[in-house]
């Protein structure tokens, strides 16, 4: 029975200390403009590749902080071998929410993994889908709304 018993131990610790069943992601949020406002991150488990839909994702973990450099770390612990695609923005007025125009162009800045062009507006998950296969970092670059020309008055 005791050989059993230390067999069991012997098993679950190498199970639980594989470390295939606990990954960490290190995200690098750069190009970071206004340094004392919040940083909202989400990173979402993508089950289908084919995901069109941010709001149709399982969201996994989401991190909201203020750093205090123009580059900072934010590291997610205990995931898994799958794939993820991660969203952030800069809260500027702090009320919690992304804010958008009437068209649904984010007015704050924006991140994604894989940094895709937003030219065509919010990319969608599977553009922003990576898999994440051991301990990886990646950097998102925070994209900032740029201020409407104004026109010159002809006179």
């Amino acid at each position: 029975m005791t050989k059993f018993i230390i067999t069991i131990f012997l098993f679950s610790i190498a199970l639980f200390s594989n470390p295939s069943f606990s990954l960490e992601l290190t995200v690098k949020v750069a190009k970071i403009k206004t340094i004392d406002k919040k940083i909202v991150m989400e990173v979402y488990l993508l089950t289908d590749t084919n995901s069109q839909d941010w709001q149709n994702l399982h969201l996994i973990d989401k991190k909201i902080t203020e750093f205090d450099t123009d580059n900072q770390d934010i590291i997610f612990t205990g995931l898994q071998k799958r794939t993820y695609a991660i969203r952030l923005f800069q809260d500027i007025n702090n009320n919690g929410l992304l804010d958008r125009s009437s068209n649904n162009i984010p007015l704050e800045p924006v991140g994604f993994s894989n940094n895709p062009s937003l030219f065509g507006g919010e990319p969608t998950p599977e553009d922003s889908a990576f898999v994440l296969t051991k301990d990886q970092r990646v950097t998102i670059n925070l994209k900032h709304r740029k201020p409407k020309k104004r026109r010159k008055k002809h006179q």
